[in-house]
């Protein structure tokens, strides 16, 4: 796996998982993202074919996110030795609804089929729901990506509805697939019991 740490060798630990936790995202990454994302098989997966960003494009996307109020982006951390495998976006933060649609990419493709994208995932909603008081997270998902598909439905999302021929790819039509989990539907979490410690 690629590496990617801050001086000391450890990123700040925001949200701890297991096996992974969500750090705080780094100009120096920058030069990672634009690697990952000219990878025509993860920009496939992303939903964005045949995107290529350049070093540049990543720099004007890092200051744009920045600035947003209603979007939180994390770096994906590997706890064993900081190793940074992607990323995990609450987007569209909408506090009146308590809703925010969720995106993730795993660029490392080293990290692929090991389930550090399902704990993300979980990472992510649990912060929303504790943190940002979020009533339900939503994602949309391509339908030819069967693998995700089934990663989301054992996180916990379920299917709500579909849009069909919702994009063209290579001659074919496939579903918009979109996807929800509420906090009712989540459960507790650690953070959720890092609250309780608190208020106790």
């Amino acid at each position: 796996m690629e590496t990617n740490q801050t001086d000391g060798g450890r990123r700040p630990e925001v949200v701890p998982g297991d096996r992974i936790f969500l750090s705080v995202l780094q100009r120096s990454d920058l030069l990672l993202f634009a690697r990952w994302f000219s990878d025509l098989e993860l920009t496939l997966y992303v939903g964005q074919p045949g995107m290529a960003n350049t070093l540049e494009q990543e720099e004007e996307w890092y200051e744009r996110a920045a600035r947003q109020r209603d979007a939180k982006t994390f770096a994906i951390i590997v706890r064993d030795g900081q190793q940074m495998i992607g990323t995990v976006s609450l987007t569209d933060i909408d506090q009146r609804r308590q809703r925010a649609a969720l995106g993730i990419a795993i660029g490392d493709k080293g990290a692929w089929n090991k389930g550090y994208g399902s704990e993300a995932v979980r990472l992510m909603c649990a912060y929303g729901f504790a943190f940002l008081n979020l009533y339900s997270v939503y994602l949309w998902v391509l339908g030819y990506n069967l693998r995700a598909h089934q990663a989301y439905l054992k996180s916990g999302f379920r299917e709500v509805g579909r849009l069909r021929g919702g994009i063209l790819f290579d001659g074919r039509r496939y579903e918009d697939i979109l996807m929800e989990i509420t906090r009712d539907e989540f459960g507790p979490s650690n953070l959720t019991h890092l609250i309780q410690q608190i208020a106790s």
